[in-house]
């Protein structure tokens, strides 16, 4: 912008950038005192209009014939825009270490494994995460036959996984996560589930993913048996609800063939051995109601540690090759369990473990009071809190991971034919769940089995043990019997009139509620099947309520208290009697009801 004569005569210095003179200067010097013909170099040069621009100049250095510099000729050229991309790329460059740092730091810092992987197979990069996984560096893996090799040294899977790897690698394209699920061999050998997220980038390299979902998985797999489990109880406490209402008809009938024949009559024994049967079978369908979370009885506070010093007591007085060691918490809370049950679960679980030890062994019992945060109990889905530990722990066999996953299902057994039914740790498991505890098991092949089974602690005291001797009972009086099955209705109506009672029948709900209204008067004492259709045991007994609040009803089901039964039983029902029932003891059961204090 300036005229030749504003420039002629002024000094070059007047006219650059203040902070480039410097520079100018220093460059000159040397180029001079070096003797060169030319230089190029870069600075700002101040307009007319008092602006800066950025300029190219080329210079050539004229030299005296006698030596010495004589003056320099300069062609000069707007480098502005040049100057200016040149600014941007650098500022775009710092951008991009910034980003990179900021990228690095939290890749350093992510919870999840995340690798680089070059075009030619080797790591570029693991982060922190990746080896607190696996255990792995870059010298132990510095290429991915490496990693293939140490990851999945069994060589049919290592296969497989890099058949799928390359089969993802042809079919997707860059820039989409090709997610799969394999198992992984750690540096220590430890086994673990991880879910790769590989990553196809523009440049050839791999991005990689890791998660460990391990403990996912095993929640997974607890919650699936837990359902499968509450699927077959729900089935399994049917099966044995009906079936005791089988049983109920036929050891009615049985008791009063029985009470007709002389003491000595050929037949008396063969119906005492069908009286056996039913008690075997009475036996089983508790068992199954116990996997079925439905046999609770009688819940006490109950000293577990005197309920298994007896228990283990009466146990090696039978099985003289096993040596059992004790080691009890002192001050073992009370639990709130039906002793009936728990003394089943003990003895399955120590049967289990004598069974797993045919040449004998040591067989270790042990309690403790503990407390179960919210983290460990979730998958056993019950309540944080205070519970009582018992570990029964043997030296036997043990067991392979397939039947530690089958072990709770009912009717599984790895014995022979004629050595169990398969029902003994299924009833444990439901009754440990009734219970709302839960139970585990740690077993090797060979190297024996835990069980540890936790049970909530309770806040009352435990309670002295009484027992009962059934003595038959006769009476008088009206009974409103109420079953919806016509072979347990004729047999207990049998029944209730040899003990000398005058009996009212009724198929359901609703026809006990007309007859108990037309005859009120009497009626003393209402026998309530629980299920029924029409209307069931629960509506009858509020409705049986209302017409005469005193009203006295014994509850009588083939399943056992728990549930329906337990919320009719603390709405004021006077008792309950599970089915089958012999004569003596639905006689007790009538007379404890019948002689007590109206509670009305």
């Amino acid at each position: 912008g300036y005229k030749p004569e504003e420039l002629i005569g002024r000094p070059v210095s007047g006219l650059v950038h203040p902070e480039d003179i410097d520079h100018l200067n220093t460059v000159m010097r040397r180029v001079i005192r070096a003797g060169e013909p030319s230089t190029r170099i870069e600075y700002r040069y101040r307009k007319a209009d008092g602006e800066y621009l950025w300029v190219e100049t080329l210079g050539t250095i004229l030299y005296r014939p006698e030596g010495g510099f004589a003056g320099i000729i300069c062609a000069s050229r707007d480098i502005g825009e040049r100057k200016k991309i040149e600014v941007e790329q650098k500022q775009l460059e710092e951008n991009l270490k910034r980003e990179k740092e900021r990228f690095q730091v939290l890749v350093d810092a992510s919870p999840l494994g995340v690798s680089l992987v070059g075009p030619d197979g080797r790591y570029k990069y693991l982060n922190p995460k990746f080896t607190a996984i696996f255990g792995y560096t870059l010298e132990d893996v510095p290429a991915g036959r490496d990693w293939f090799r140490k990851a999945y040294p069994d060589e049919t899977y290592r296969r497989e996984v890099i058949v799928q790897w390359m089969k993802d690698l042809q079919e997707f394209p860059s820039g989409e996560s090709r997610p799969r699920t394999f198992k992984v061999i750690c540096k220590d050998g430890a086994e673990k589930v991880i879910h790769f997220s590989p990553v196809s980038m523009e440049t050839g390299d791999q991005l990689v993913i890791y998660e460990d979902i391990t403990e996912r998985k095993k929640l997974e797999v607890q919650l699936i048996q837990a359902q499968k489990m509450e699927a077959v109880g729900t089935l399994a406490g049917g099966i044995a609800h009906d079936f005791n209402n089988l049983l109920m008809a036929i050891q009615g009938n049985v008791s009063l063939m029985l009470m007709d024949l002389p003491a000595h009559h050929p037949d008396r024994e063969r119906l005492q051995q069908i009286e056996g049967c039913v008690r075997s079978g009475a036996d089983l369908t508790k068992q199954l109601l116990g996997f079925a979370r439905r046999g609770k009885y009688q819940v006490k506070p109950t000293d577990l540690n005197d309920l298994i010093a007896k228990a283990s007591a009466l146990f090696g007085r039978t099985q003289k090759g096993i040596r059992i060691h004790q080691k009890f918490a002192r001050g073992a809370w009370a639990v709130e369990v039906d002793r009936g049950q728990m003394e089943q679960v003990l003895l399955n679980l120590l049967v289990n473990a004598w069974q797993a030890m045919p040449q004998g062994g040591d067989l270790y019992l042990e309690t403790q009071n503990v407390f179960l945060d919210a983290h460990y109990v979730q998958p056993f889905e019950v309540k944080l809190g205070n519970y009582v530990k018992t570990s029964v722990t043997d030296t036997g066999i043990g067991m392979d991971e397939e039947t530690k996953q089958r072990i709770f299902e009912p009717f599984f057994t790895t014995k022979e034919r004629g050595r169990g039914t398969g029902l003994g740790l299924a009833t444990v498991y439901g009754i440990i769940k009734g219970h709302e505890g839960f139970i585990t098991v740690y077993s090797e092949p060979d190297r024996g089995t835990t069980f540890n089974f936790y049970i909530p602690a309770s806040a009352r005291a435990a309670e002295e043990e009484k027992k009962e001797h059934a003595v038959l009972k006769t009476g008088q009086g009206g009974i409103l019997l109420v079953d919806d099955e016509e072979a347990i209705l004729q047999v207990a109506a049998q029944l209730l009139e040899k003990l000398g009672y005058t009996v009212f029948k009724a198929h359901n709900g609703r026809e006990a509620l007309d007859l108990y209204s037309q005859k009120a008067g009497e009626i003393d004492l209402v026998i309530l099947d629980l299920i029924m259709p029409v209307m069931g045991g629960g509506e009858a007994f509020q409705n049986l309520k209302k017409l005469n609040p005193g009203v006295k009803v014994l509850l009588s089901s083939g399943y056992s208290i728990n549930g329906l039964a337990k919320e009719i039983l603390d709405q004021g029902c006077r008792g309950f009697i599970q089915k089958p029932f012999d004569l003596k003891e639905i006689s007790v059961k009538i007379r404890e009801i019948l002689d007590s204090e109206d509670a009305g």
